[in-house]
């Protein structure tokens, strides 16, 4: 009996959903050192689009990320207060949009549809349906490269 109840708990994964236009995205906690107030952001001039600009948390920078720029589905209103905190590689990166964290479990996880085009299908992990919605899993790791979060912070 001890060994099911082992295996179900590595098989549960907590994950961090958000919305964006209406569309549910999530990422798992494990990619999420924290939740955080947006404070003011500081503008990189000749930074990506998606790059709203930087923040400095608690001595660290970091970049924050429009998820919804990034994702290519629009804007986010400057008034979104709370940035999840993603460690990529060497920097901090905070995305906007939080909604709610929730434990899934593995076998919950679909496979990506071929009707996603293959650059959109490598950031995502699959698609799960939670309470009769569905929502899109993101791989934090394929989200964003560190190449192009170390560009955007380099001075023009």
């Amino acid at each position: 009996m001890v060994q099911v109840t082992n295996e179900k708990r590595e098989q549960e994964r907590h994950i961090v959903v958000f919305r964006l236009n209406g569309t549910l995205f999530a990422l798992d906690i494990q990619s999420v050192q924290e939740i955080v107030k947006q404070s003011d952001i500081v503008s990189v001039p000749g930074a990506p689009p998606f790059i709203l600009g930087i923040v400095n948390l608690r001595g660290r920078i970091m970049a924050v990320v429009d998820t919804k720029q990034l994702l290519g589905i629009g804007e986010t209103p400057a008034d979104k207060v709370l940035v999840m905190v993603v460690q990529i590689g060497e920097h901090l990166v905070g995305f906007t949009e939080v909604e709610q964290v929730t434990r899934i479990t593995t076998d919950m996880i679909e496979p990506v549809s071929d009707l996603v085009s293959p650059e959109e299908a490598r950031r995502l992990e699959g698609v799960l349906k939670l309470n009769d919605k569905l929502v899109l899993l993101l791989d934090a790791k394929r989200l964003l490269d560190e190449e192009t979060i170390a560009a955007s912070l380099e001075p023009k």
